[in-house]
């Protein structure tokens, strides 16, 4: 969506509110067909970014976080470089919020950079990378322009899950694995996740392969489900959902439960197995959780939650799986080839 010069990256709608523009990655149309919570979740700022071009010297971005027990801390990048110490990040406040980003002096090297290197996104974009909570959008000062395609990678991935896809206990947006798989593979990444309200909806389904906007998606099931619904009501759910998202052409890596260490052992066994039932199809892979991710060493303290030691382990084994299977795969909807080191 561009609005103000500004490409508010994974944002599909906008509703001004009395504390600003509220920023939503699902629409109105789709959220009124999933389960109370939808419309909040959805308004996370997790996957979110405020890119743009600094025509000046320096532009300044107004946000607003509602209050949340972890601090509200926006990550700035230039293209696919991390901001340097006096523009690497800014803590979004309660009340308006001034986020000033100075173009860098040394972008011809940076362009030069990541032309040599091949690197995904032009330096010349400004990445405010929103934090997981709700931010509100106030205004813009300074000459800004939206970014081009050309400015972007060719590809696009899209994530769906939890809060452990949308990133909770991350710390650091960046730290996300869906993040960090698209640095991997130089793509571009949506952040579809749905803390605490993952629940293997169809509307929803049918809203993610309506979209022409991604190229390979990853789906992680369950443990949103594990204590509130019924083995037959979860493998309801989830045959209507991996139903639609494999008849769709783009291949889709499917996961199930990662280790977990606070709930019922047999209940979340029995949905893993549901899961690996239905993940099939010719554009479907299939990876059990426990495979990405079975060390309590690396969960935090809560017995749920990845630590950030567990995320990068999820993220280098997804992306491994991934990077073999798509490198097998013909050309979807862009012709640049699969790369990732």
């Amino acid at each position: 969506m561009i609005k103000d010069g500004i490409d508010f990256h994974n944002v599909e709608e906008m509703t001004e509110t009395e504390k600003g523009w509220r920023m939503s990655r699902l629409p109105v149309s789709v959220t009124e067909r999933m389960e109370e919570g939808a419309s909040s979740v959805a308004a996370y700022g997790t996957g979110v970014e405020l890119r743009f071009k600094i025509r000046g010297d320096a532009a300044t971005i107004r946000l607003r976080a509602e209050e949340a027990a972890e601090a509200q801390t926006a990550y700035i990048y230039y293209g696919s470089f991390q901001g340097g110490w006096e523009n690497s990040s800014r803590t979004i406040l309660t009340q308006e919020t001034a986020l000033r980003v100075e173009k860098p002096k040394n972008l011809a090297f940076l362009k030069e950079v990541t032309q040599e290197r091949g690197l995904a996104f032009n330096p010349e974009v400004v990445r405010v990378v929103l934090p997981y909570g709700t931010c509100c959008y106030l205004g813009v000062e300074g000459d800004v322009e939206a970014p081009s395609q050309e400015d972007y990678p060719s590809r696009t991935y899209l994530a769906y899950g939890s809060s452990i896809t949308h990133g909770s206990l991350a710390l650091a947006m960046p730290c996300t694995y869906p993040f960090r798989i698209a640095q991997r593979f130089g793509c571009d990444y949506l952040n579809l996740g749905s803390a605490g309200s993952a629940r293997a909806e169809k509307a929803l389904a049918e809203y993610l392969v309506s979209r022409r906007d991604w190229d390979f998606a990853s789906v992680e099931l369950g443990i949103n489900m594990l204590e509130k619904y019924s083995r037959e009501t979860f493998e309801e759910r989830v045959r209507e959902f991996l139903a639609v998202l494999g008849a769709d052409e783009r291949p889709v890596f499917v996961t199930s439960i990662f280790g977990c260490f606070g709930s019922d052992p047999q209940k979340a066994a029995d949905f893993r197995s549901i899961v690996k039932k239905y993940a099939v199809g010719k554009r479907m892979v299939f990876t059990d959780g426990l495979e990405l991710l079975n060390d309590p060493a690396m969960i935090s303290q809560d017995l749920t939650h990845p630590s950030l030691e567990g995320i990068r382990q999820i993220a280098e084994r997804w992306y491994g799986v991934m990077r073999e299977r798509l490198n097998r795969q013909p050309a979807g909807r862009r012709s640049v080839p699969y790369s990732g080191g």
